[in-house]
């Protein structure tokens, strides 16, 4: 049960990383258009900043979420040492409910915000409304329980998967300079 979601939750964080780097593409692509419309053509590209800021709240939220999993997020783990060894785990449960509840509000009350803003539309178009850039936030928020509850309940199993994935690259780091040593 637990490897299996673990590797739903690896699915999940490549989606992630998906949107955030489609995000990237997208928002420099619209800004370079906008420049290049304002400066070339003289004209203004209405559409380049909405757009860009529904791709950057779709950054924002989405990557929020892969950085929580990757645990390259801000972290007091140093604080954490130095407690005795029987009470390290107590921070530990204590960020899983702060996470899971940040993750809860944001589903609730991102939902709320959607909701309401669900037929507001942009002045530039109205393609897009405004609840669908918003509805990233509950998403996000979803996402984010997601990742909370495997850190809570596979914590261990996901440590020995790092592990394994570290000592596998160390391995590759170590056969490729023997391998660059043997062709000298």
């Amino acid at each position: 049960m637990g490897r299996l979601y673990l590797t739903l939750m690896d699915r999940l964080y490549f989606l992630c990383i998906v949107v955030c780097v489609i995000s990237v593409v997208c928002m420099t692509g619209l800004i370079f258009t906008g420049v290049v419309m304002r400066y070339i053509f003289e004209v203004g590209a209405r559409f380049a900043e909405p757009m860009s800021i529904f791709f950057t709240v779709q950054l924002t939220m989405y990557g929020a979420a892969a950085c929580y999993r990757a645990h390259s997020h801000l972290s007091l783990q140093l604080f954490v040492n130095m407690l005795p060894e029987h009470l390290r785990r107590i921070p530990a449960h204590l960020v899983h409910a702060l996470m899971a509840g940040i993750a809860l509000f944001m589903i609730v009350y991102g939902f709320s915000l959607a909701q309401t803003t669900w037929f507001q539309s942009y002045p530039e178009f109205d393609e897009i409304k405004v609840g669908v850039v918003y509805s990233a936030i509950p998403g996000s928020g979803f996402v984010t329980l997601l990742f909370v509850i495997e850190s809570a309940l596979f914590g261990d199993l996901l440590a020995e998967r790092r592990e394994a994935q570290e000592a596998l690259q160390q391995a590759l780091e170590h056969g490729e300079e023997e391998a660059r040593r043997l062709n000298l």
